[in-house]
C-alpha cells in the first residue's frame, strides 16, 4: 500500500492492465492489488483486445507506446467497438470504462484527453508515485459505483 494513500471503502475495481514491459505491468498490477483492486494484465494490444472482450472490467491502464499498437490506437479500436454504448451484452449497452494512460514519454495529459476523447481520465507518467495511482483509483472508486460480478 502506498505510504500516504489508504485503500477507500467501496466496491472493488476490476482493472484491465496493459503494458509490453514485464516490470512495468507487474509494478502497477501490484500497487493497484494492493489498492485493493482485481487485476488481469496483457502484454501485448492483442491480447488487451481479447481480455477486454471476454471480461468486464471498471478502469483500463494503457501504454502509450506499445511494439505491435501502442495504447492510442488499441483505445481508438476499443473506442470504435465500444464508445458510446454502440456493441450490447443481451439489451444493456457495454460501454468503454474509464482509460489511464500510462506513458514514460512526456505527454500533456490535455492533449491526450483532447486526441482520445473523455474516457481518457488521465496520464500517468512512469515511474510513476504510488499514491498518484491510489488516489486516481480512490476518485473513480468513490465517483463510479460499481456493479457486483
Amino acid at each position: 500500500m502506498a505510504a500516504g494513500e489508504a485503500r477507500m471503502p467501496g466496491p472493488q475495481l476490476r482493472v484491465l492492465v496493459v503494458d509490453d514491459d514485464e516490470l512495468a505491468r507487474e509494478g502497477i498490477a501490484l500497487t493497484l492489488r494492493d489498492l485493493g483492486c482485481d487485476v488481469t494484465t496483457a502484454q501485448t494490444a492483442a491480447e488487451a483486445a481479447n481480455t477486454f472482450l471476454r471480461g468486464r472490467f471498471d478502469l483500463i491502464t494503457l501504454d502509450y507506446r506499445m511494439p505491435d499498437m501502442n495504447g492510442v490506437s488499441l483505445h481508438k479500436v476499443l473506442s470504435e467497438e465500444f464508445g458510446a454504448g454502440k456493441r450490447t451484452d443481451g439489451f444493456a449497452p457495454r460501454r468503454l470504462p474509464p482509460v489511464l494512460i500510462v506513458t514514460a514519454y512526456g505527454c500533456d495529459p490535455e492533449v491526450v484527453r483532447a486526441q482520445l476523447g473523455e474516457s481518457v481520465i488521465g496520464v500517468l507518467q512512469k515511474p510513476f508515485i504510488a499514491d498518484e495511482l491510489a488516489r486516481i483509483v480512490n476518485e473513480l472508486r468513490a465517483a463510479r459505483p460499481v456493479r457486483p460480478s
